[in-house]
């Protein structure tokens, strides 16, 4: 507002002075215009590391997460060590949540590594509540487990995942909001802000950590990345049975 304000009194000043007093316009010709300085809210460094490195850190999550689920899933189709039993719904269930619970404490780990010490080692925002972010976290890494169980069916062997999932790192910041606004995205952009579970984790936990915002604040992330645990646990438990089920079929160790 401040720069606008002052091109256009630099544009239509000079033609201004016309209509005033003599006096007036000699005062006027020699005023010097205003100075702003501003302070970027939630980012008084305006530097990279401030804006654009918490979002980046939840991506690292998500991917790398990702990778290793892909990896283990495609070792396990590649040297055909599902050929074991067909798995109904309910053991194939407990084998979603035995490899979630397993994910799960690695990666908490892990975000502890790189969401507590890296800030500080860096001196990065770190502003938010610790609670609130493990809060965020428990949705977050269940969500990412389950989707990377659904997706896993794709992959047939342990280095696919390092060249597929590896190619959306920048898409995926620009899904979260973060560097460009949700609300100028195309609607097909913004519907896949609520596919992808590191889209909504990475905007909560930027309001988390760096603005220093509340659960409240998150509330609709946080909606969508419990809507997220369900949709895709049930359909990681689908995923399980059929990809298990479908390597006994190829061996004939069952009837199709």
């Amino acid at each position: 507002s401040a720069g606008s304000m002052l091109a256009l009194n630099d544009r239509y000043r000079p033609e201004m002075v016309v209509f005033l007093p003599s006096q007036a316009a000699a005062q006027l010709s020699v005023a010097k215009p205003i100075n702003v300085a501003g302070t970027a809210l939630y980012n008084y460094t305006e530097g990279y590391g401030t804006y654009l490195i918490p979002a980046v850190l939840i991506v690292i999550m998500f991917q790398t997460l990702l990778m290793v689920i892909g990896m283990v899933s495609g070792e396990e189709r590649q040297f055909k060590l599902l050929q074991v039993y067909r798995p109904t719904f309910g053991q194939a269930g407990r084998l979603v949540i035995g490899k979630t619970f397993v994910y799960m404490m690695l990666y908490a780990v892990f975000s502890l590594f790189l969401l507590g010490l890296i800030p500080l080692i860096f001196d990065l925002p770190d502003i938010g509540n610790v609670w609130n972010i493990i809060m965020l976290l428990i949705p977050f890494l269940m969500a990412t487990s389950f989707f990377g169980l659904t997706a896993s069916v794709v992959f047939t062997d342990s280095d696919a995942p390092l060249l597929m999932i590896a190619f959306f790192s920048v898409g995926l910041i620009f899904l979260s909001g973060v560097s460009y606004p949700l609300e100028l995205m195309p609607w097909y952009w913004q519907a896949a802000h609520y596919v992808f579970p590191v889209a909504p984790a990475v905007l909560a936990f930027v309001k988390l950590n760096s603005m220093g915002g509340s659960l409240v604040d998150i509330w609709p992330q946080m909606l969508t990345l419990w809507i997220q645990v369900i949709i895709y646990g049930a359909w990681a438990v689908y995923t399980t049975r059929r990809v298990y089920k479908r390597s006994n079929i190829k061996t004939g160790d069952i009837e199709a």
